[in-house]
């Protein structure tokens, strides 16, 4: 069985549905390499009151600096649903999983800067990225 790329970095994202890579772009001269990630689902649940089934407003655009993949700068980029619900009358930016809301790290690269940061002085550890 042949998995095709995009599948591939899902998995090794640890990304399940509705999330899922949808295009990899992989610059070797510059050493960097961006995941496309897209929410395959027309409906979530609002994150303000839980109310199930809500219907999509928009998407905004959002980058966020990864661990290195294969020595090469990783960035995941994602237009993020925002729930319109009915229920509490709210317009809300779902959470996606892979970092903490208002961050522009994914939750793996802030715990390895702060645990470089523990053991090393900041300007080393920044210098490793």
């Amino acid at each position: 069985m042949s998995l095709g790329v995009e599948t591939l970095f899902t998995s090794a994202l640890g990304l399940r549905p509705p999330w899922a890579v949808e295009s990899v772009k992989l610059d070797t001269v510059g050493r960097r390499i961006d995941f496309e990630i897209t929410c395959q689902s027309a409906r979530m649940a609002c994150p303000e009151c839980g109310a199930e089934h809500q219907p999509l407003h928009d998407r905004l655009r959002r980058s966020w600096r990864h661990l290195d993949f294969f020595q090469f700068e990783a960035w995941l980029h994602c237009d993020v649903p925002r729930v319109s619900c009915a229920a509490c009358g709210k317009t809300t930016q779902v959470s996606v999983p892979w970092a903490r809301s208002g961050s522009g790290f994914t939750a793996a690269f802030e715990a390895l800067a702060l645990a470089l940061c523990r053991d090393l002085p900041v300007k080393q550890a920044a210098a490793l990225f």
